[in-house]
């Protein structure tokens, strides 16, 4: 199953890049939902090959998570691959410049069941996919917004 959502960000490319890839909003914002999410190798520097683990509560089963960053392009291209409990997600997040303070996030989310939970669980999101979208592009667009409000502090500085 693939979401795709996208959002334009009144931002250079480069502080857009930054912003989306500085994990720690991520991180934070899945702690606040019950996921207990470390970095593995303690990393500071979002780069190619950086891992996390962890477990969330995913219908009232914890369900183990592992996350890592499969393909880095500075300034184009994220992707995230992870496993949580029987079901892959690919991650990926394109930043195309519009203009030189306008930049398009693309966002691709895929998502594909190995067990019957995992199915169930994909079957109820296909009946659900309108919410699932909404929640995507309001994910995204909070980022955005950050971004966009941090671009305008650095301007008037």
């Amino acid at each position: 199953m693939k979401f795709k959502v996208s959002e334009d960000v009144d931002a250079p490319q480069d502080l857009v890049w930054r912003q989306f890839t500085d994990f720690s909003g991520f991180e934070d914002e899945a702690r606040g939902r019950g996921a207990r999410v470390t970095r593995v190798g303690n990393w500071t520097q979002a780069a190619e090959g950086v891992e996390w683990r962890g477990e969330v509560t995913v219908r009232g089963k914890a369900r183990a998570i592992a996350s890592r960053v499969t393909q880095m392009i500075p300034d184009e291209l994220c992707v995230i691959e992870s496993r949580i409990g029987g079901m892959e997600c690919r991650h990926e997040m394109q930043f195309i410049p519009l203009s030189a303070e306008v930049t398009r996030v693309a966002l691709v989310l895929e998502l594909s069941a190995n067990t019957l939970t995992a199915r169930l669980l994909l079957q109820t999101m296909k009946l659900a996919r309108g919410k699932v979208l909404q929640r995507l592009q309001g994910m995204i667009a909070r980022q955005g917004n950050a971004v966009e409000a941090a671009y305008r502090r650095s301007q008037r500085s």
